[in-house]
């Protein structure tokens, strides 16, 4: 509280607008003053005459309105981009003009891709000190980056014309690496643009439509071509849409060929009984019988399939009747009563646009007899001059109405792909991937309650496959890098928020030989823990959730007859554990084919439903939650250590060479701490996502190159998903009891940090009771005397509830107590114990604390008083927010928590010992931290072989020249240096620049090294945005 005094240059009467110990802000009006004499002031009058200014129009050259807009001033993007060009008669010129602009954009954005602004301007500054005028616009231009971005956005679409301007879509070579960085542009800002340089990039790269074309017409004229091979070929995966290209070719033999190819390959899950092609008078019809190839072949239903090829949809109406008529005739009767079960293809040799309209009014006109012939699917193909073909779907449960969401899609790709599975619980919207064979769809959960900022939101990557060796380590990786570069792509796409879950399904159309489901089964587990750790950190950025992959096993039936087997394998996050592995055996229903029931081949043969997928549970609820502020959910950290051990006996094994060390069994084990009845912690367990407190603590064991017998740490964390993390007294007694527990035991105690400080609650059931007592009910702002509740309030509240004294309105309000412990000051008392159980928990054990996603107030107290921190760059170490700062200070000073606790806060100021990009970086850290620690206080040092010698010579030397001190600890790729070669690791490496402290082994035992620096170093101290003296 402060007083201030407010003088008046002149005398006169005073009128107050605010009242004593109102709460001011910026621009309140206190007080007015009516002048003695009035003719001391000028007044200020508006102005109620006119301006007598000419109009004039400003003339600017295109290349000048262009480097405005890229300078971030306003203009037309789209004139101006498409007016950049106009004029230029080659793509040579058009090239150059275009790079031009292009770059300037890409130096503009280098400058801040990737880095704080505060670092960016420091720089920036330091570069220009003698012209800060240069500083000044780069900011401005990166400011208006949406207005930018609209302009490279228009003058992409003008590098997509070249092909029609200028006859050739040949793209100078400075272009194509404008484009590439373009495309490699991170964060969601650049993602349009990176998308559409993308498919430039891609479109240029290949071949021409024609060439190819005639490459697949050579194949189909071969004498010696097995249409079957063919059909089945990995190859053809690209080419499957150019077959339809062939339905129109002079040579009717290759017309006859590239139909039946198509057909084989699209019916490529099905068992084709037969099939026959016959052209006559140049119109050609496919019949084809079929079921499905995972059903008994007694089991089975035989359905009939029609292609029709006609010269153009303009007579669609008239021609339809025949063509059901002829496929009447085909199927002869069937009385069986299996509901629609077949299929009519139609194709068009015609590039003209159809009308989908009139095509779905001339097959809903025969609705009717679709019925009666059980068609349960028409399909028509519309080709498209050097493109691939649209296809429009109308399917008998829409009424042949056409399907939207199966518009440009192959006839089978919806029952391959399992969307029905999709639509029940999610409205799907389709965005563009990259592979021919795979599919993106941006899912909105169908939910009856109005959540806020939308419904969680699924990006679903879905495709087929018809390569080998699937379910081998390699081929494996390359499905899921391959899923994870969609989805690195989908995810620049506006549509896709920032805390979508990702789910990837693969449908491999391969049938593997001699083996079985349990062999399979096995093989999958072991692939995935690979997998896992070798990909974690794309796994983690890109939310992946659950990864299914169906497999086809070719097998014999209970009938003697070939059968195939679907097998599908899971590896899902949705119970909670990270990514857990699962195969079920699958049983498709023999009329739709859609899967019935599945058995886990884990549970001896359990039969289960396979539901639609499921909408949001409380685990995926709670992860999105951690998402939101930029962590990783509790109970995932579990997961994220088993890969890290993984990951941390892998790169042990390859660092001994030729060596009989094996990765043992059961790496990561866990228990959870929780209370009983007593109140004591005891060691058990309790199903994720139930846990109603925010603090959680495991005792886990882990099998480490130095202990592979295993080893116990203690692991806190808080759950920033229940009340945003913060400590209530229920909070502090679990993280008390858990670190105490540890101090017995004397083990390792590591602190996973993501919280919102200390509690302080409201007591809701009273905001709807509470009056207020205005000085001026006629003029609120005059402030108010006091709250207060009815007489009737009062007493229906338990007693107390409130302290209130008697008033003539009702009851005045002194206090709010509330009816629930634990929303007041009561949550600062345990804030004090834990503080100093941390204190006492480092002075006696080995502590460790990782800060992800934020700390805040005690949880910042907490990380200090622990003294070994590890710190993601995302995650802030703060007393208060800066927008309560801001609020204290009354203007805007500081614009994020980073410039109060950030990395590059606390790194420098020796608070953080390392900085990490994520969660998975920060779990390798603290495993590589704790390699150099006892299992317990008093134990051996936790050593581990090496096959480095420790006889050998100290090869690396010291240099007349000024060198650095960290090679003579660590050694070059050619010359040792005194630890173990890649053992050592540096600490504190941001702080007392001039020492350099770390660890490494030496023959493996750890040991702790200090050097001196005796190169200059560099020491910046930040200015004080709250300081507007202060400088850098």
């Amino acid at each position: 509280k402060m007083i201030m005094p407010i003088k008046a240059s002149e005398s006169g009467k005073i009128t107050h607008n605010l009242s004593p110990g109102s709460v001011i802000s910026a621009g309140d009006l206190l007080a007015s003053l009516e002048l003695k004499d009035p003719s001391k002031v000028k007044k200020i009058l508006n102005f109620d005459g006119s301006l007598n200014i000419d109009s004039a129009t400003l003339e600017t050259d295109t290349k000048d309105q262009v480097k405005n807009i890229l300078a971030g001033y306003s203009g037309d993007a789209d004139a101006s981009a498409a007016g950049l060009i106009e004029g230029v008669s080659d793509a040579d010129a058009a090239s150059a003009i275009i790079t031009e602009a292009l770059s300037e954009f890409i130096r503009v954005e280098n400058l801040f891709a990737g880095k704080l602004k505060d670092d960016v301007v420091r720089d920036l500054t330091k570069a220009n000190i003698d012209s800060l005028d240069i500083v000044i616009a780069e900011n401005q231009a990166h400011q208006h980056l949406s207005q930018r971005a609209s302009l490279v956005l228009a003058l992409l679409r003008q590098v997509g014309t070249f092909s029609d301007r200028f006859g050739t879509s040949d793209m100078s070579d400075d272009l194509k690496t404008s484009l590439k960085s373009l495309a490699e542009m991170k964060g969601k800002m650049y993602g349009e643009i990176a998308l559409a340089a993308d498919e430039i990039i891609r479109q240029s790269e290949v071949a021409s439509f024609d060439s190819r074309v005639a490459e697949l017409k050579s194949q189909l004229t071969d004498s010696s071509a097995n249409l079957e091979l063919i059909s089945k070929s990995a190859t053809l995966s690209a080419g499957v849409d150019l077959l339809t290209a062939l339905f129109s070719d002079e040579d009717i033999a290759v017309r006859k060929n590239a139909v039946e190819v198509y057909i084989r390959r699209v019916y490529r899950a099905h068992r084709v009984e037969d099939i026959n092609v016959d052209d006559t008078g140049g119109v050609i019809t496919c019949t084809w019988s079929f079921s499905f190839a995972d059903v008994e072949v007694s089991d089975s239903v035989t359905r009939l399939g029609m292609l029709k090829v006609v010269s153009s949809y303009d007579s669609i109406a008239d021609d339809l009747p025949a063509m059901l008529e002829d496929f009447g005739g085909k199927l002869g009767d069937s009385s069986a009563d299996n509901g629609p079960i077949h299929v009519l293809h139609i194709a068009s040799t015609s590039d003209a646009v159809a009308n989908v309209d009139s095509i779905e009014s001339a097959v809903v006109a025969q609705q009717a007899k679709l019925n009666e012939l059980k068609i349960r699917l028409v399909n028509t193909l519309v080709p498209v001059a050097g493109k691939d073909p649209l296809y429009y779907s109308f399917p008998q449960c829409e009424g042949y109405r056409e399907d939207a969401l199966r518009r440009n899609m192959r006839p089978t790709f919806h029952h391959l792909l399992e969307l029905s599975r999709l639509t029940e619980n999610f409205s799907l919207e389709r965005i563009p991937a990259i592979g021919r064979n795979v599919q993106i769809y941006v899912g909105a959960e169908k939910t009856a309650k109005p959540a806020r900022g939308g419904p969680p939101q699924v990006v679903f990557v879905r495709g087929i496959s018809h390569s080998t060796g699937l379910v081998t380590p390699v081929g494996a990786r390359r499905f899921l890098v391959a899923g994870l570069d969609e989805l690195e792509r989908a995810q620049a796409n506006s549509k896709v928020n920032m805390q979508s879950s990702s789910r990837i399904f693969l449908h491999s159309l391969i049938e593997l030989e001699n083996t079985t489901p349990e062999e399979v089964a096995f093989a999958f587990k072991g692939i995935i823990g690979l997998l896992k750790s070798q990909l974690a950190t794309r796994l983690l950025k890109l939310r992946v959730d659950e990864i299914e992959v169906k497999v086809r096993i070719a097998s014999i039936g209970e009938d003697g007859k070939p059968l195939v087997q679907s097998l599908r394998l899971v590896a899902s996050s949705m119970e909670g554990e990270w990514l857990k592995p699962a195969a079920y055996i699958e049983k498709p229903d023999p009329v739709t084919g859609v899967t019935s029931e599945y058995c886990s081949i884990d549970r001896d043969g359990e039969v289960c439903l396979l539901d639609p997928y499921t909408t949001s549970n409380v685990v995926q609820t709670k992860r999105s939650i951690a998402r939101r502020v930029g962590s990783t959910y509790a109970y995932d950290f579990l997961g994220l250590m088993e890969v890290g051990l993984i990951e941390e006996w892998s790169e042990y094994i390859a660092s001994l060479g030729d060596t009989d060390v094996t990765m043992p069994s059961n790496l990561f084990s866990s228990q959870e701490l929780i209370e009983n009845e007593s109140g004591d912690l005891v060691l058990g367990s309790q199903r994720i996502g139930t846990n109603k407190n925010g603090m959680v603590a495991w005792q886990v064991n882990m099998k480490t190159p130095e202990y592979p017998k295993g080893r116990d740490v203690i692991l806190i964390a808080n759950d920033v998903t229940v009340q945003s993390g913060s400590f209530g007294v229920e909070e502090d007694e679990i993280y008390y009891k858990a670190s105490v527990y540890a101090r017995e035991n004397k083990l390792p105690r590591v602190y996973i940090a993501c919280n919102a400080g200390a509690r302080i609650g409201l007591f809701d059931e009273l905001k709807s009771k509470i009056n207020i007592k205005f000085v001026d009910p006629e003029n609120p702002s005059k402030g108010f005397e006091y709250l207060y509740l009815s007489d009737d309030d009062y007493n229906a509240l338990p007693e107390g509830a409130v302290i209130a004294n008697k008033v003539d309105d009702g009851y005045a309000l002194s206090d709010i107590i509330g009816t629930n412990h634990g929303i007041g000051v009561e949550n600062l008392q345990g804030s004090g114990k834990i503080a100093g159980e941390t204190s006492r928990a480092y002075d006696e054990i080995f502590t460790l604390s990782y800060v992800t996603g934020r700390s805040v107030g005690i949880g910042a107290y907490l990380v200090r008083l622990g003294q070994r921190v590890i710190q993601m760059k995302q995650g802030p170490i703060i007393l208060t927010g800066f927008s309560a700062l801001n609020k204290l200070l009354g203007r805007e000073v500081y614009n994020s928590q980073d410039q109060l606790g950030g990395p590059q806060i606390m790194y420098p100021n020796g608070v953080t010992h390392e900085t990490v990009e994520d969660d998975q970086e920060g779990v390798a850290s603290i495993l590589k931290w704790l390699s150099f620690v006892p299992k317990n206080v008093g134990a051996l040092p936790a050593s581990r072989d090496s096959a480095d010698p420790v006889d050998r010579p100290v090869e690396w030397r010291p240099t007349p020249t000024p060198y650095d001190p960290r090679l003579m600890m660590s050694g070059t790729a050619d010359m040792g240096g005194f630890f173990d070669k890649g053992s050592f690791k540096e600490f504190l490496s941001g702080w007392g620049k001039s020492v350099i402290v770390g660890r490494g082994r030496l023959g493996g035992i750890p040991m702790g090294a200090i050097a001196v620096e005796t190169r200059l170093v560099d020491k910046v101290v930040p200015a004080d945005p709250a300081d507007p003296n202060s400088r850098e």
